[in-house]
């Protein structure tokens, strides 16, 4: 079984995958039978390729990446749609992600608070 640092280093892969528009690094890292819960994808490796080919590299930052057991969290700015993400990943015995949620929002210009959707306080 994998450490929740390696986890880590396997959902950063994805996007770097993501950012240098290499689908085919992700046979590496998403399972064949991948479970997809994003109500706009399908299931299965080949629908994330299908879903991300027509799109290109992603501009995407990550801010910070939480993990506990078989799952990791992503809490990132995906600035090629221009939306915040939280991404929560599950990986499988056999090392590959094996499924996916997803909860997105448009990125505002203004909040009523002033706080931006990436910063911590300190």
């Amino acid at each position: 079984m994998a450490t929740t640092e390696e986890n880590k280093q396997l959902v950063a892969r994805v996007f770097d995958a993501f950012r240098a528009g290499d689908l085919d690094a992700l046979d590496d890292l998403i399972a064949e039978n991948y479970v997809q819960h994003n109500p706009q994808a399908d299931n299965g490796l080949e629908a994330v390729k299908e879903f991300f080919r027509p799109v290109g590299p992603i501009d995407v930052d990550v801010h910070r990446v939480l993990a506990e057991g078989d799952l990791v969290v992503a809490h990132a700015h995906y600035k090629t749609w221009n939306m915040a993400g939280v991404d929560i990943f599950r990986i499988g015995t056999g090392g590959k992600i094996i499924e996916h949620w997803d909860v997105l929002q448009p990125v505002p210009e203004t909040t009523v608070s002033g706080n931006d959707m990436f910063s911590q306080l300190s």
